[in-house]
């Protein structure tokens, strides 16, 4: 079991203390023996125990006291507790058409959703949110309350945005805003989870990659699709229905194919979207970052690597925590207890 230097420190104090205290009692106990009778006659009468019985109960009670010190030391609030970390992190999510694409159970925005949120819950320090679809649409600033930010999580819909289209280097530069409104102390990070493909803007895209690296932002990225690719299908909705920016949202051109409509181009063929794997991988390359699929790997990966820029402790911190305090009892318990006290 790996424990850090303070949880080391702890533990050989608090056995140290405990040895210290021990002897300090014996002596205590050998000078009323002494001052009570004759020592052969006591140990005939009282059965007192024998030193290996002494030696065992002194080494059990340091045992004890150092696992309970290092459990205490390992789970307790301390400076590096996610929720006082001085990460920022902008989840800068995709809310193109594309998400709509099924190449992904269930489909690219639900997983998404799932992944945004289950980041949002376990990423330490602050949050901020944009969306991004034919622009850029900052949802939340910096903050603390998760609550708010999964909201916006599991409300993406691309039935929000007004404007069509895939414009990641207005995602990057909304969330490259939202950072900069945050505190200079500290790492900050983009996690950008999109398909990769935009609306002819390389040029754009790199320059705001080249503002991330000035301000030393690490831009994850996260690929959402696979790279065969899927048809875009679009859901039935209201014809008045509002994007976020309030203006009835524009009709898309769209197909009949098998019951469902899909989006089409515009020689009137359906669009078939795929993960830009590379593009993504390059992004996250120019900034120090990686690049994840989105799947339990992938969001493992991320989370070992958010954990390292935030100075949060390992994600087997609690069990450390756990497994030391049963053993700290069980040694106590055994000292206490199973060998004989004098």
């Amino acid at each position: 079991m790996g424990l850090g230097p303070h949880a080391w420190l702890a533990a050989a104090a608090a056995a140290s203390a405990a040895l210290l205290f021990r002897g300090l009692a014996s002596y205590r106990t050998r000078q009323d023996r002494e001052a009570l009778g004759d020592e052969w006659l006591l140990d005939r009468l009282a059965h007192a125990p024998s030193a290996a019985q002494r030696t065992l109960r002194a080494l059990l009670l340091a045992a004890g006291c150092g696992a309970l010190a290092a459990g205490l030391t390992v789970g307790g609030v301390s400076e590096d507790a996610p929720e006082e970390s001085d990460l920022q992190t902008v989840l800068v999510l995709d809310a193109s058409n594309s998400m709509w694409a099924r190449d992904v159970e269930p489909s690219r925005l639900e997983r998404q959703r799932a992944v945004a949120a289950e980041l949002a819950l376990r990423i330490p320090g602050r949050l901020g949110i944009v969306y991004f679809a034919g622009r850029g649409y900052v949802l939340s600033p910096l903050t603390e309350d998760r609550d708010a930010v999964l909201m916006f999580v599991q409300t993406l819909d691309p039935a929000m945005v007004g404007q069509g289209g895939t414009s990641l280097a207005d995602g990057l530069r909304q969330g490259l805003d939202v950072l900069a409104g945050g505190a200079e102390s500290g790492r900050r990070v983009l996690v950008v989870m999109t398909d990769g493909e935009a609306t002819a803007e390389r040029e754009a895209v790199a320059a705001e990659l080249e503002r991330a690296v000035r301000r030393r932002v690490l831009v994850f990225t996260v690929g959402l699709g696979t790279p065969e690719g899927a048809r875009i299908p679009v859901p039935a909705r209201g014809e008045e229905e509002e994007t976020l920016e309030g203006t009835p949202r524009p009709r898309e051109r769209t197909v009949q194919d098998g019951g469902e409509r899909w989006l089409t181009d515009e020689r009137g063929e359906p669009v078939v979207s795929r993960l830009a794997q590379n593009t993504l991988e390059e992004m996250a390359r120019a900034t120090g970052a990686i690049f994840v699929r989105a799947d339990e790997e992938g969001v493992r990966e991320l989370l070992d690597r958010l954990a390292q820029e935030g100075g949060r402790p390992d994600p087997g911190t609690g069990r450390k925590a756990s497994m030391l305090l049963l053993a700290a009892f069980g040694l106590l318990f055994a000292e206490g207890y199973l060998v004989r006290r004098g």
